[in-house]
Formats: structure tokens, sequence, C-alpha cells
């Protein structure tokens, strides 16, 4: 989710403490600052935006970090503000920091919650990355908490029940609209049918269908889906592949998304290249993250290329 919806998030948690939204108050602070303070992975975007991808929703997002940084948070916030028990303060800004974990887990891009024991990002594939109803819920019971303190409580509780209805409206949407594929395609295995949501769009859904020699990317409007990509089927038996796939590029990938896809180019020259897709994100007619291995005439990784943003100089990652 987006810093914005975060922050709302942890104001209405914070006003079911019975503590007003003061800038004095230990309890409103720590429950606001802990559900943003997750993102401050943000600074590795210092390093470039390769490293900023690599680095977000990872070790700051895990169960032990979150942890961690409620404890200091709300050290920091009792030593400056003794108003409240340390106890009381520590667990609304956990509730906070698990929130922003709790949220991240239902778009596409995923955390790495269970850092260090595995580097799988977890995900639900169920919202945007940032969602304009939830943001909505939670912004209106914001400015009632403002203009009449004593309906906070009530207003947040309600902007709670507006979103976890509107999740489970998404989760039965999500079944329906995989269903509804496998009817169309005529597929029988629910694995075979992956349903994402679209980037920029609420109300509609990507899709991935793992069928035969193909793999098919989609999306799907008013219930009438339409093919964008049909590629053909992963091969890690193709040399090519299997070669690449030990290289820094594929390491990247198996981090970065559990959506990725592999395609062998071979030219006219015999030069041998390899593509990696990130099937998540479709936008303007493309994947956006995207890489390349370009392999020799011994079938040996010379280059790989990562792709960060559609149309722009990629980040050489070796020779």
């Amino acid at each position: 989710m987006d810093p914005i919806t975060h922050g709302l998030i942890g104001i209405a948690l914070s006003t079911l403490s019975g503590h007003s939204i003061q800038l004095n108050d230990p309890v409103f602070l720590g429950c606001t600052l802990g559900a943003m303070l997750p993102d401050l992975d943000i600074i590795a975007h210092v390093k470039g935006r390769l490293n900023y991808l690599l680095k977000h929703r990872g070790a700051s997002h895990s169960l032990i970090a979150l942890t961690g940084m409620a404890l200091g948070l709300s050290t920091a916030l009792y030593i400056v503000y003794p108003t409240t028990s340390w106890t009381t303060v520590f667990f609304w800004t956990l509730l906070g920091t698990m929130s922003h974990g709790i949220m991240d887990l239902l778009n596409s891009y995923g955390a790495e919650l269970l850092w260090p024991f595995s580097r799988k990002k977890i995900t639900v594939d169920m919202i945007m990355l940032s969602d304009p109803v939830v943001l909505s819920s939670f912004f209106v019971s914001f400015m009632i908490s403002l203009k009449s303190p004593d309906l906070a409580e009530s207003s947040s509780i309600i902007a709670l029940l507006i979103s976890a209805l509107y999740l489970g409206y998404r989760h039965l949407g999500q079944r329906k609209t995989r269903d509804r594929l496998m009817g169309i395609y005529q597929i029988n295995e629910r694995d075979q049918v992956k349903v994402l949501p679209a980037m920029y769009h609420p109300f509609t859904w990507n899709f991935i269908l793992f069928q035969g020699d193909f793999v098919r990317f989609g999306i799907i409007r008013n219930q009438t889906p339409s093919i964008c990509r049909v590629l053909p089927k992963f091969d890690e038996d193709n040399p090519s592949v299997s070669n690449a796939l030990e290289g820094s590029l594929a390491e990247i990938f198996s981090q970065f998304t559990p959506y990725y896809h592999v395609i062998a180019h071979v030219s006219d020259e015999e030069e041998c290249s390899v593509e990696f897709l990130d099937l998540r994100y479709w936008a303007k007619g493309d994947f956006i993250y995207t890489g390349n291995v370009f392999l020799n005439e011994d079938g040996k990784i010379a280059q790989e290329i990562f792709h960060p943003l559609p149309n722009q100089e990629g980040v050489l990652l070796s020779f």
C-alpha cells in the first residue's frame, strides 16, 4: 500500500485505544508512525532503482523487523512522553507496524514477512498498490475524527468494516473471475489460472493461464477477457534457459516476483539471448519489469541487463 493509506490506517487504529488525535499523545504517534515506519526502506533508492526494488518490502517488512521497530519507536516515545505506560505504547505501536505488514500482503508486490527464514515475498494478490476504496474509507474517517473527536472511534470502526467488506468482495470477485476463465478456456486445474489485480484499475483483473505449450497473459474487464500476450512455455530443459538461470538476473527475479517467465531467443546469426518477464505488472502494452541475458557461443553468460522501466536504459549487471 502507499504511505498515505498506511498512515491513515494507523490513525484509525489509534482511535480504538480511546486516546485522542494529538501530536503529544504517544499512543497516537506510535500507532500512526509505526504504520508508516517500514517504508523508510525507500532510502535504498539512493543506490538506484534496482537496489530499491530488491530491498523494498524485504527484511524491513519481516515479523522480526516489525517487532523491532515497534520496540524502538515505543521506547523512544515513552521516554519523550511518559504519560502512558510503556506496555500500552508498545502494544499500539506494534499494532501499527503489523498493520503495515498485513496490508502489504494484499497486493501483488507482497512482503518478505518470514525473513530471514524465507526470502520469498508473500502475497494474496487482492488489491492494487494503492486502492481508492480503502484510501477513501480511512480518509473520510480521519476527517470526521478531526471535526468531531467524539465520533473518532465509531468512524474508524466503520472504515475498518467497509474495508473488510470490500476485501471480502474482492476475494469473491477474484474466485468468480478464476472460475469464469476456467470455463471460457476449458481449464480443469485451478493452479493453471492466476488472477491478479490490475495495476491502475480497481475493478479490472489481470490473469495468467498456464495451458499446454503456452502461457497466456490477459485482462478481464466487465467479465470479458482479452489475451494481451501469448508466450512459449517456460522450458527449463532448454540449455540456454538453464544457463541463464544460473546468473544474477535469475536470482533477482526469483526474489523479486513469484510470477516470472523466461523465454529463449535465437537470432539469424545464431546469437542467443534469454528474456525474463515479471508477469505481475502490465502497462501501456508491455510488462514493466523485464531483463535480458546474453550468452556467448559457448552458452556462457556474457551480459545481463535488468530493465526497471519500459523503454528506458537498463541496468548492466555483469559481463
